[in-house]
């Protein structure tokens, strides 16, 4: 099931590589499509209790690495920064601030599941 989504992004990167984004683009939603395909159209459960314990520790050691090296990334950047004449590229300052944004994202839903009624 996930190697569809393997495909797909394997298929997109390497046509984009010979310019064919959309090609690639074609690519990637067949392989997303066919993802969902195969989620939602078979009967047959394809997730128990295991896959719901490994996809929940997996999230959260993703995120805690993304935050310790986000953390020391912003820190390392801001020193560079006032210490030399060195400025913060634009493209390395979304970075941190989409990486800044998951992190709220992630917030706001803990939150909302944490105190529903």
């Amino acid at each position: 099931m996930y190697a569809s989504i393997l495909v797909g992004v394997v298929g997109f990167v390497v046509a984009d590589e010979f310019g064919y984004q959309l090609v690639g683009l074609a690519v990637y939603w067949i392989g997303i499509l066919a993802f969902v395909g195969i989620w939602k159209g078979t009967a047959i459960e394809l997730f128990d209790e295991r896959d719901v314990d490994l996809e929940r520790r997996t999230s959260l050691l993703t995120l805690q690495i993304a935050a310790v090296v986000g953390v020391l990334w912003m820190s390392t950047m801001v020193v560079l920064n006032t210490v030399t004449t060195m400025d913060i590229p634009d493209r390395v300052l979304g970075g941190f601030l989409t990486l800044s944004g998951l992190f709220v994202l992630y917030g706001a839903v803990y939150l909302a599941l944490r105190y529903r009624p």
